[in-house]
């Protein structure tokens, strides 16, 4: 028998909802604006992390991670690929992937750099979104591959399951997208053709600022620079009222390494930084910046950024992912592992998880208490139950998580065999 939490939550996703009763990335507040009267924290080269092991990465932290830290937009590049007898993975030009069915693969200008399957990493952002069904996200893809093998990648990996099939403006609210559960947004930056539900950023769905800042924090941190900082970059030609605004906020590294430097980073993902810099584009261009894309996201404070240019307070989100499966013979202990993630942007205090264990399965263990659970932090409440010898079967364990941000319940299976016959 195996074991697994299964989050339990607090509104079906597509249920009727409105404005008060669910919160939107992360408030209330948000769900009746538009998409393009929102703020969103993004990420730049999002799939180009260290922690995967990547060359000269972009990113601290793997897109998942990403997301769990708060990153609601993100920025990434697609390429054909074959593996190598080495494991390393090597282009393939778009024509010839095409025709050859090659492999799609999330890289950045050489795959050798670092590689990740383009279907397992969809997947994972499909499983943030069915555990998180009130977020709404927008991904724009440097995209090397043809859009209908893009397409059928989205599809295998059941994020088309989310996705945005409306016009690209006038945007809907974003309750309305949490209502109809279409909470995916995805551009291309250059082909989208044959594919309804993906867009051309070029065509009008988005603007942006100038792309490129060298070697210089001050570009973005000086206050006479901010102006010319916020001039336009692409897409401006063909934007409307209703076109995403992007605005571009890292410092590119030239030189014989070209390695993205955190410690630009810590200067320029400063709030106050991002803030001012955000008005100042709105100032110049008449419409305020929807995604702060930045590197090393998870460094400064991107997502109170966002909430400050959105008008909404700091705050805490507590969640439960999936576990591991176990299973256990009667009579011995069994292990239930409740992981709780802090994805909000302020500090959880008094967490405190609680097994509620039928009584034919074990006694009762004693709630598991956390002081406090940090924003972005995670950690693992384990509950041992020695299983009662006569249990049999797959016991139910509600398991309930409550802090100083609410309380949310989840359940564990455990699978319960009988214990094993000693041999005469």
């Amino acid at each position: 028998m195996l074991v697994s939490l299964l989050l339990i939550l607090p509104a079906t996703a597509g249920a009727k909802s409105s404005p008060g009763q669910i919160d939107c990335n992360g408030s209330s507040r948000l769900c009746e604006r538009k998409l393009n009267e929102v703020v969103l924290p993004g990420s730049h080269n999002a799939m180009s992390a260290r922690e995967l092991d990547w060359f000269n990465p972009n990113q601290t932290y793997s897109i998942p991670n990403q997301l769990d830290r708060g990153a609601r937009a993100m920025l990434f590049d697609t390429y054909y690929g074959n593996q190598e007898p080495n494991g390393q993975v090597s282009n393939v030009p778009k024509a010839e992937g095409k025709a050859t069915n090659a492999k799609l693969y999330l890289c950045h200008v050489s795959c050798r750099f670092g590689a990740t399957d383009l279907v397992s990493e969809l997947r994972k952002i499909a499983l943030f979104l069915e555990t998180h069904p009130d977020e709404v996200l927008v991904f724009i893809n440097e995209d090397y591959v043809d859009p209908v093998d893009f397409a059928t990648a989205v599809e295998t990996a059941t994020l088309d399951d989310y996705l945005y099939t409306g016009p690209a403006g006038p945007w809907p609210s974003l309750g309305e997208m949490v209502e109809s559960n279409q909470r995916v947004v995805m551009l291309a930056e250059k082909d989208a053709a044959g594919v309804p539900w993906y867009h051309e950023m070029g065509t009008g769905p988005l603007r942006e600022t100038p792309y490129s800042f060298e070697n210089d924090p001050a570009l973005l941190t000086s206050s006479d620079l901010l102006d010319e900082s916020c001039r336009s970059g692409r897409g401006e030609a063909a934007a409307t009222a209703d076109s995403l605004f992007l605005m571009n906020h890292w410092i590119s590294t030239t030189g014989s390494s070209f390695e993205p430097d955190i410690e630009y980073a810590k200067d320029v993902n400063r709030k106050e930084v991002l803030v001012d810099r955000a008005r100042a584009c709105e100032q110049r261009r008449g419409f305020l910046p929807n995604i702060l894309a930045v590197d090393f996201f998870g460094t400064g404070d991107v997502v109170g950024a966002a909430n400050r240019l959105n008008g909404v307070a700091a705050r805490a989100k507590l969640s439960s992912g999936r576990v591991r499966p176990t299973k256990v013979r009667a009579g011995r202990h069994a292990t239930i592992e409740v992981p709780v993630t802090n994805s909000g942007d302020a500090a959880a205090t008094s967490v405190r998880v609680c097994a509620k264990v039928p009584r034919k399965v074990s006694t009762k263990p004693k709630c598991l208490r956390r002081g406090e659970l940090l924003a972005g932090a995670q950690t693992v409440f384990r509950f041992k139950l020695k299983t009662r010898k006569k249990s049999r079967g797959i016991a139910i364990v509600p398991v309930k998580v409550t802090s100083s941000a609410g309380s949310y319940g989840v359940r564990a299976k455990v699978g319960i065999r009988p214990t094993a016959r000693k041999r005469s």
